[in-house]
C-alpha cells in the first residue's frame, strides 16, 4: 500500500579519488522520477554527504542506501556448505553468501563492520560484493560457455572463471595506484582462505546487515584501531605454466625482457599493465590447479568502470591470443540497479 502513496528511494555510494559519488534515484510504480549524481570531497564520509543524503530521503519513508566492498580480504568459491565455522587461517572470521546454490562469495566481517561504522550516520541498507557487479554485468554470458571473467575500478580488480554457470576459480586483487608497476608490495591482494564451511546462508546476492550484530555490542572503536595492523598480503606464488619442468635462465630472461617490452608500450599506462599481469597471474594459476582439466580459456569479458582499456584489449588478444569482449560500466548505475533487484525480491 506504500508503494502506492510514496517513492523510493535508492541511493548507491561509491569511495573515489579524493572523495565519494553518490547516484539518487527517485522510482514511483516502475517509473524513474529523477535521478542526480553528486560528487562530496574527503576520504571520510563528509557532514555535508551525510546532510545530502539525509534530505533525499527524508521525502520517502521507502529508501534504500548501498555501497560497494572495495575492501581487500574477500572472494569467492565453487559451492555452498552449511554447517561449521568459516574462519581465514589467521583467526579472521567471515560472512558468506551463497548464489543459485552454485557457488558463494565471503568478505571479512571486520571490514564488513568497519563499512557499517563508516555510513553510520546514514545506515547502510546493502553492501554488495565486486562479484554480485560482475556477475550481473554478464549475466547473459555467465550461464553459457568457459569464459574468464573480471571487474575493473580504480584500486580493484575482480575476476572470475565461469563455466556453463559453474564458478571454477576466483580472485579479488586490491592494490594502491602506483607508478611503478614492478613494484609488487604495491598490490594487496586477497588472502588465501581455508576450506569454508557456514552454518548458514543467504540466496541474495547482497550482504544483508541484520546478519551483523549491533554495533553496540561489537567493541568496534577498538576493532578498528586494529584494522591498521593487518599485515601486508602475501603474494600469489609463482606457478610454471604447462610444464613440469623448471624454465631455464634463458627462459626467465626472455620473459622479464617481454613483461617489460609490453609495459613500455602500453601509453605508460601503469594500471592497464597492472590488470594485464593479474590476468596472466590468474591464467597461470589456474592452469597449475587439478581442476583445470586441460581446459584452457579463449575468451575473457572485462566490465570496465575506467575507460580507455583499448590497449589492455588488444595486448590480451595479442600476446596471449584472447578473445576479448569489454564492456563499459557505471558502478553507481549498477549498485542501484542490484538494489532494486534486491527490493523487488524482500
Amino acid at each position: 500500500m506504500l508503494e502506492r502513496l510514496f517513492q523510493k528511494i535508492f541511493v548507491s555510494i561509491v569511495p573515489a579519488d579524493q572523495g565519494h559519488e553518490v547516484l539518487t534515484v527517485a522510482l514511483k510504480k516502475n517509473k524513474i522520477l529523477y535521478k542526480e549524481r553528486r560528487h562530496f570531497e574527503g576520504s571520510e564520509p563528509s557532514t555535508s554527504m551525510n546532510r545530502y543524503i539525509q534530505e533525499v530521503v527524508d521525502v520517502s519513508p521507502i529508501y534504500y542506501i548501498s555501497t560497494l566492498n572495495v575492501n581487500s580480504h574477500q572472494g569467492a568459491y565453487e559451492g555452498c556448505l552449511r554447517k561449521g565455522k568459516t574462519q581465514h587461517n589467521d583467526d579472521r572470521q567471515i560472512s558468506e553468501i551463497c548464489r543459485d546454490k552454485k557457488w558463494t562469495f565471503y568478505a571479512s566481517l571486520d571490514e564488513l563492520h568497519a563499512l557499517t561504522y563508516e555510513y553510520s550516520t546514514v545506515g547502510l541498507d546493502f553492501i554488495f560484493s565486486p562479484f554480485s557487479i560482475l556477475e550481473y554485468t554478464f549475466a547473459d554470458k555467465v550461464k553459457d560457455g568457459f569464459a574468464l571473467y573480471a571487474f575493473s575500478m580504480p584500486g580493484l580488480f575482480t575476476i572470475a572463471i565461469f563455466d556453463a554457470g559453474i564458478l571454477e576459480y576466483a580472485h579479488h586483487y586490491s592494490y594502491q595506484k602506483t607508478t611503478d608497476v614492478q613494484d609488487e608490495s604495491a598490490e594487496a591482494s586477497s588472502l588465501d582462505f581455508t576450506s569454508p564451511t557456514v552454518e548458514n546462508y543467504d540466496d541474495d546476492g547482497l550482504i544483508n546487515l541484520d546478519d551483523i550484530e549491533g554495533l553496540e555490542d561489537l567493541d568496534i572503536i577498538d576493532d578498528l584501531d586494529s584494522l591498521s595492523d593487518i599485515d601486508d598480503l602475501d603474494e600469489l606464488e609463482e606457478v610454471h605454466e604447462f610444464s613440469e619442468d623448471m624454465p631455464t635462465s634463458e627462459e626467465k630472461r626472455l620473459s622479464k625482457e617481454n613483461s617489460f617490452l609490453i609495459k613500455g608500450e602500453m601509453d605508460n599506462s601503469a594500471e592497464d599493465y597492472q590488470r594485464f599481469t593479474y590476468i596472466q597471474k590468474t591464467l597461470n594459476q589456474f592452469y597449475s590447479m587439478e581442476a583445470c582439466r586441460n581446459r584452457f580459456v579463449e575468451t575473457v569479458c572485462i566490465a570496465d568502470s575506467q575507460g580507455g582499456s583499448e590497449e589492455l584489449k588488444r595486448y590480451l588478444e595479442e600476446e596471449l591470443f584472447l578473445n576479448v569482449l569489454v564492456r563499459k560500466i557505471d558502478v553507481l548505475e549498477t549498485i542501484n540497479a542490484l538494489a532494486i533487484l534486491e527490493e523487488e525480491g524482500l
